[in-house]
C-alpha cells in the first residue's frame, strides 16, 4: 500500500507542483518579493489582521482560497481523463473504501497545503488577538474545502464518463462553429480547462495591478511596467506546458501537413498574441496617457516574443518542466537587463530570431514526450 501511495503522490502531487511552477513563482513574488526582508513578518501579520478584522476582506480571501481549491479539484479530476492514466480507475477501485477515502484526503490536502499552512498561521494570529469568529470561519471553510472534494473523486471513480457543463458547452460549439487552426488550443482551454486559464489570467491581472499600483507611487517608468509584464508572462508557463501536451495528443499530425513552416510559426505566434490580449487591454487602459503608443506597442511585442520563445523551447523533445524553467528564468533575466539598459527592440529581435531558429530547426523533427513523463 505504501508503494501505491508513493506512486499516486508522484502522479498527482508532484505533477501538480511541476505544472504550476509559474503560478507559484508569481504567488511567491506577490507574498514575499514586494516587501523588504526586514519587514516581512510585520507585513504578513498586518495582512492577516486586516482580513481577520474585516468580514468583507475575509470573504475576498476565502473566495481566493476557494478558487485555489477548485484548481486542485480540477487537476485531480482531469488527471483521470488523460491518456496513459486509465489504470487509475482499477487501481483506486480495488482499494477498500475507507482506505481510499484516506488516500483521497492525503492527495487533496497535499496540493491544497499552501492554503492550509497560511490559513493555519492566520488562525494562530487571530486567536492571539481575540478574533475568534473569523478564526472559526477560516477553520470551518478549510475543513469543508478538504472534505467535499472527496465526494467528487468518488463520483468520478464510479462514473468516469460524467460530463460537466464544459462538456455540454463543447458539444454546442462543435455543432455550430468551425474553428480555424489558430483557435484549436484556445478552444481546448476554454471548454475543457476553464479553471486553469481563469486562474492564470486572474493572477496575471493581479501582477499587472500591483505593478501599476507601485508605479503610481513614483514617476511612471515604462521599464517598470515591462518588469511586471515579464512576471505576467512567467505565469503563463503552465499554459505552455499544457499547449505542448495538447499538441502531442491531438495535433501531432499537423507537423506533417504540406503547409510551409512559416505559416506554422505565424499560427503559434498568433495563439500567444490572442492569449495575451486581455493583459494588453488592461495595460492600455491603465497606461494610456502616461506613455506613448510606441511604448505600448513595445510592451506588447516584448510579451508576445517572450511567450513564443518559451513555447518554442519545448520543441526540444527532451526538455522537461524543470529544465524548461531554468532556461526561461535565464532568458528572462537577460531580457530584464536589456530593458533596464533601454535595449528593448534589440531584445525583441534576439527573442524573435531565437524563436524562429528553434522552431524551423525542431518543428518537423519534434517527437512527443512519453505520456507518463508529461
Amino acid at each position: 500500500m505504501r508503494t501505491t501511495i508513493e506512486i499516486l503522490q508522484k502522479i498527482f502531487t508532484q505533477r501538480f507542483y511541476i505544472q504550476n511552477t509559474g503560478f507559484f513563482l508569481v504567488l511567491f513574488y506577490l507574498l514575499f518579493g514586494v516587501v523588504d526582508g526586514g519587514n516581512l513578518i510585520s507585513y504578513h501579520t498586518s495582512l492577516m489582521l486586516g482580513f481577520l478584522g474585516s468580514y468583507t476582506f475575509l470573504l475576498i480571501v476565502l473566495l481566493l482560497w476557494g478558487l485555489y481549491g477548485l484548481k486542485c479539484v480540477g487537476f485531480i479530476l482531469k488527471t483521470f481523463q488523460l491518456q496513459g492514466y486509465e489504470f487509475l480507475y482499477p487501481t483506486m477501485g480495488s482499494i477498500d473504501k475507507p482506505m481510499r477515502r484516506r488516500i483521497w484526503l492525503l492527495l487533496h490536502t497535499a496540493i491544497y497545503m499552501p492554503v492550509l499552512v497560511y490559513a493555519g498561521i492566520a488562525a494562530g494570529v487571530g486567536i492571539v488577538h481575540g478574533h475568534y469568529l473569523p478564526v472559526a470561519m477560516i477553520v470551518v471553510f478549510n475543513v469543508v474545502m478538504c472534505i467535499w472534494p472527496l465526494l467528487l473523486y468518488e463520483r468520478k471513480l464510479h462514473q468516469p464518463d460524467v460530463l460537466f457543463f464544459t462538456g455540454h458547452l463543447q458539444r454546442w460549439l462543435n455543432k455550430h462553429f468551425t474553428k480555424p487552426p489558430l483557435l484549436f488550443f484556445l478552444y481546448e482551454l476554454f471548454t475543457n480547462y476553464p479553471r486553469r486559464i481563469f486562474s492564470v489570467k486572474l493572477f496575471s491581472a493581479g501582477v499587472l495591478w500591483l505593478t501599476f499600483f507601485l508605479l503610481a507611487q513614483m514617476d511612471f517608468d515604462i521599464r517598470g511596467l515591462q518588469l511586471g509584464i515579464i512576471l505576467s508572462v512567467l505565469l503563463h508557463m503552465q499554459l505552455m506546458l499544457h499547449h505542448r501536451s495538447f499538441d502531442d495528443t491531438y495535433l501531432n499530425f499537423v507537423q506533417q501537413l504540406p503547409v510551409p513552416l512559416w505559416r506554422h510559426y505565424i499560427r503559434v505566434t498568433g495563439i500567444y498574441a490572442l492569449l495575451y490580449l486581455p493583459e494588453m487591454v488592461m495595460i492600455v487602459v491603465n497606461a494610456y496617457g502616461k506613455t506613448s503608443l510606441p511604448g505600448l506597442l513595445t510592451c506588447f511585442v516584448v510579451a508576445v516574443s517572450l511567450l513564443v520563445l518559451f513555447r518554442c523551447l519545448l520543441y526540444f523533445s527532451k526538455i522537461d518542466a524543470e529544465i524548461h524553467l531554468r532556461y526561461v528564468l535565464l532568458i528572462s533575466f537577460v531580457v530584464l537587463f536589456m530593458i533596464l539598459g533601454k535595449y528593448e527592440w534589440p531584445a525583441v529581435l534576439l527573442l524573435q530570431a531565437a524563436a524562429a531558429i528553434v522552431f524551423l530547426a525542431k518543428y518537423r523533427t519534434y517527437e512527443p514526450l512519453p505520456k507518463m513523463g508529461s
